[in-house]
């Protein structure tokens, strides 16, 4: 496999044959990279956990961080980056970012239309939370699967999210997304018998791309499984708390 695109090997691909990569973009991650690290070492010295829930327009992540700070939220000193929550808090805005290594990205903190949420946009967005007084932040990380398939945003665990409505086929379509996961959520699992969701399928297609990863069957909308949901987020917390 091609360790700066994730395509699979020179053969299958044609590399031979002229495929080429983008060394701005080489450097833009590289640079992400090196903010990402900058990112777990502030939160490793606060002691708090940091949630990458990548996911797709469909997946209603939102519904999910929503249930958690409402639920969970009794239970830790919990935050969420979503835009509308950074809007709340008044810390959104457009910035555009003129280092150096510049890569190209004009966003806010987490900006709406930003393709990727990547490590400078969180780690400006974790400069206006009281870090001291919070174990879990959760970033709501919906956009580009090829970009969140790269980007290390400095997390403690990054979790996939998808929803039944999306098919069981979803892991397989995007394999990168999910291979570095350390848990993934099928969401929306009370929908499952509507959507004709064969959730057997769905967990033999992630042995595939994630063997490692724990699998977590919720409904938001329903607190179907929220609890197992819960005691895994406790582990992160417990492994680094105050």
């Amino acid at each position: 496999m091609c360790e700066e695109c994730g395509c699979s090997d020179a053969a299958e691909q044609g590399h031979d044959q002229g495929h080429e990569h983008d060394h701005g973009v080489t450097a833009a991650l590289s640079h992400n990279d090196r903010l990402a690290e900058r990112n777990r070492g502030f939160l490793l010295a606060k002691r708090v956990s940091l949630v990458n829930l990548v996911s797709f327009s469909r997946s209603k992540a939102l519904a999910l961080v929503e249930r958690t700070l409402a639920e969970y939220g009794k239970r830790r000193r919990v935050a969420a980056l979503t835009v509308a929550g950074l809007e709340t808090m008044g810390v959104h805005h457009d910035h555009h970012h003129g280092h150096d290594h510049d890569h190209g990205h004009s966003h806010g903190a987490l900006p709406e239309e930003s393709p990727a949420v990547d490590a400078h946009a969180v780690g400006h967005a974790l400069s206006h939370l009281d870090l001291d007084h919070l174990d879990l932040v959760l970033i709501e990380n919906g956009g580009s699967a090829a970009c969140q398939a790269v980007y290390d945003l400095g997390e403690t665990a990054r979790v996939a999210v998808f929803s039944v409505r999306e098919g069981e086929l979803k892991p397989l379509k995007f394999p990168l997304l999910f291979a570095d996961a350390r848990a993934v959520v099928i969401n929306e699992v009370d929908q499952a018998g509507t959507s004709g969701f064969d959730g057997a399928k769905a967990r033999a297609n992630l042995a595939q791309v994630a063997p490692e990863a724990a699998v977590f069957e919720l409904a938001p909308a329903t607190g179907a499984g929220m609890q197992g949901w819960y005691s895994f987020l406790d582990e992160l917390v417990m492994s680094n708390s105050k």
